[in-house]
């Protein structure tokens, strides 16, 4: 089911960066791909941090979430943008950057509990922030 959920977030990843200028509907799909590989994330580090993942499941996947927030920020840190969303734009791409970040040390620790337990709280707040950058 988690291999599905990531399947359908590189797909939306990849519909958003289909190139061009950078509008309202499609920072708002971006904002949410980015809301998803950041919840997604959580809900990895959460079973890392309680030792319900095996260390191959949580090294590909974290290091797939991360390539995905990765291309999503460069995408969105190239693209033109629609005029007055350019502020919006380039904070997303930062904050899918921040993810991407987070996602790699999951993947460089994909069995460290502590590592794992310190990641939930940053992810949630990366998705919730990407969340109000949706609306």
């Amino acid at each position: 089911m988690r291999r599905t959920a990531v399947l359908g977030a590189a797909a939306l990843a990849l519909a958003g960066c289909n190139g061009g200028t950078v509008d309202a509907h499609a920072l708002q799909r971006d904002a949410e791909t980015v809301g998803s590989l950041a919840t997604e994330g959580e809900l990895l580090a959460d079973d890392v941090s309680k030792g319900a993942s095996t260390k191959v499941f949580a090294r590909v996947h974290a290091k797939e979430l991360s390539q995905a927030a990765s291309n999503l920020e460069d995408a969105l840190s190239e693209r033109p943008t629609s005029e007055g969303i350019e502020t919006d734009v380039r904070k997303l791409a930062r904050l899918a950057g921040k993810v991407s970040a987070e996602l790699e040390q999951l993947h460089l620790h994909p069995t460290d509990r502590m590592v794992a337990e310190s990641l939930k709280q940053p992810l949630k707040d990366d998705a919730d922030a990407a969340d109000e950058l949706s609306k």
